[in-house]
């Protein structure tokens, strides 16, 4: 009887263990999706997120990526700060992962004598699926659930350029 109790004390231990390792594998795919989002931008490398995401994430981001390209842009982004908020087990090869971030970032024109964008620095509250795949975990979907932009004062996504909502 008591051995079999230290066994299942035992199984439930390493079980444990397991959803601890997988919990911050899916927290660390988030960080190296982010880091990659970051390269792919900068470099307009439309293979950059392989390895960090689902193939239809990638496509979301190459997207994005080829509409930069189009308007002759480059993305200049630094990701300042990620606080994890939660990870929630969403099935054996699922999690859902919330964060805090502060990004800043602007458009780098490529043609000379553009002006480059406004220095943007955003506080988003993101919401990763993260999902494994052939034994690695992927970023499947991203969403921004919230966006406050603190630089420069009174900036508002969508205002026209020059209005007070996104004078510097």
């Amino acid at each position: 009887m008591r051995t079999g109790a230290l066994l299942l004390a035992a199984l439930a231990t390493l079980a444990c263990g397991s959803g601890d390792r997988d919990r911050r594998a899916a927290e660390e795919a988030v960080r190296a999706y982010d880091e990659a989002l970051v390269r792919a931008f900068r470099a307009s490398d439309r293979q950059g997120m392989r390895g960090t995401a689902t193939e239809k994430e990638a496509n979301r981001v190459l997207v994005l990526i080829d509409l930069k390209i189009a308007d002759r842009l480059v993305l200049e982004s630094t990701l300042e700060r990620l606080d994890l908020l939660s990870a929630d087990r969403v099935g054996p090869d699922g999690y859902t992962v919330r964060t805090q971030e502060r990004w800043r970032y602007h458009d780098r024109p490529l043609d000379p004598g553009r002006t480059t964008g406004p220095e943007l620095v955003a506080e988003m509250k993101m919401e990763y699926e993260v999902a494994r795949e052939g034994g690695r975990w992927l970023v499947a979907k991203a969403r921004t659930l919230s966006s406050e932009y603190l630089e420069p004062p009174g900036f508002k996504p969508g205002a026209p350029r020059g209005s007070a909502a996104t004078a510097h």
